[in-house]
């Protein structure tokens, strides 16, 4: 799994990216909550796009990119099972 740093025009200060690839293929986008709005969830990461079973109606927050990189993981062995 790799992720690529990219920039996200999302209108606030949430603007750090990742592109989250696997076998070459986008399967989930995430940005860093960086807006005070935020409030304590100042610093995660949260899914703003998911695909191929990376989805997911109340997308999850992460307190790192590990952390989300185990929950996509598990996402893709569970829709692969299936």
């Amino acid at each position: 799994m790799e992720f690529k740093p990219i920039k996200v025009a999302t209108g606030s200060a949430d603007d750090e990216g990742r592109l989250v690839m696997h076998e070459g293929k986008l399967i989930a986008v995430l940005v860093r909550l960086d807006d005070p709005g935020h409030g304590p969830a100042i610093g995660q990461w949260s899914l703003e796009a998911g695909f191929n079973g990376v989805d997911s109606a109340k997308p999850p927050l992460f307190a790192n990119l590990q952390a989300a990189e185990r929950w996509i993981e598990l996402q893709l062995t569970n829709f692969i099972a299936l």
